[in-house]
């Protein structure tokens, strides 16, 4: 069996309103995981005997609102990234954070129990050669994957199948690669369950959710949902029976079209798995400290 941890940038529980495209949108395939619900504060709980929806606390016991740097240090390490900082960061995390993320992570965390983690998103030649990259200035998915054995996948390998984009259709890289073409996100997500099926752990980040929300983009949200939706959709369709899909948020932001900013919303932690091994999650008092541990448990210790 395999975990694969699928992380969405600024995705928060929301209310059922006109202004939660993630209520409005509609969403075929998460209606059906949910029992009937939208991705919102109402689907929280045990929907399905096979899914579990928690609501989980994206401040962490640290007054502001919940951002970028320290909620995906926090995901990728199991320990309070805001607290240890003394308050929220956004954006790219600094290089005390990124050093901090580098120390202990999930990848390293997997290879102390001799099972294999990997980052599934690929990169390109261009983005090393960035002045910023060359700097160091890394997300902290990236800064995580670089600290482990692990090697990073190339466009090559997304080329082969073995990788998936960050925009899961590779549609933003169509117009600097002529010679790439946009896929459907079904195949994305084949793509994803036939490289994932080579490890315990496999971890795939996505945030143009996070950049509609920033822009109240009502366009690229509208696609952001659909094409989430179906990639999902066909991802549980085509996983094995034992096999456990984490879907994790940093920090609310696309589900209130009324604010730019992030939100206080809680985050969805949703797990879709073996009805056995969801028995066994403890929920009580859940916060992002809970995902790394989560990701342990369900890949059996």
């Amino acid at each position: 069996m395999s975990v694969i941890m699928l992380f969405i940038d600024g995705v928060g529980l929301g209310d059922e309103i006109p202004d939660n495209p993630w209520f409005t949108v509609p969403t075929p395939h998460l209606d059906r995981i949910l029992d009937g619900h939208s991705l919102t504060k109402s689907a929280v709980g045990r929907p399905t005997e096979s899914t579990l929806l928690i609501e989980t606390d994206a401040t962490l016991g640290v007054a502001g609102l919940p951002q970028s740097a320290t909620g995906q240090a926090t995901i990728f390490t199991g320990r309070n990234a805001p607290a240890a900082m003394g308050r929220h960061l956004s954006g790219l995390p600094f290089r005390r954070l990124r050093e901090w993320v580098k120390r202990d992570n999930v990848y390293l965390q997997f290879e102390r129990r001799g099972k294999k983690a990997t980052f599934l998103n690929s990169y390109s030649e261009e983005y090393f050669n960035l002045p910023t990259t060359r700097r160091g200035w890394v997300s902290v998915s990236t800064a995580a994957i670089q600290s482990a054995r692990e090697p990073l996948r190339m466009m090559e390998d997304l080329l082969s199948g073995r990788a998936v984009y960050h925009d899961l259709t590779r549609r933003t890289l169509v117009g600097r690669h002529p010679g790439i073409s946009e896929i459907a996100p079904e195949e994305a997500a084949h793509h994803l369950l036939e490289t994932a099926w080579d490890y315990d752990l496999a971890v795939h980040e996505f945030f143009l959710s996070d950049l509609a929300g920033h822009r109240q983009d009502t366009e690229l949200i509208s696609w952001v949902v659909t094409t989430y939706d179906r990639f999902l959709g066909e991802l549980i369709r085509q996983r094995r029976k034992d096999d456990v899909v984490v879907l994790v948020s940093d920090h609310g932001n696309s589900e209130d079209f009324r604010v730019k900013t992030h939100t206080m919303n809680p985050v969805p932690t949703m797990i879709i798995g073996p009805p056995g091994r969801l028995d066994a999650i403890d929920t009580e008092g859940w916060d992002l400290t809970a995902i790394a541990p989560l990701l342990i448990q369900m890949a059996g210790g």
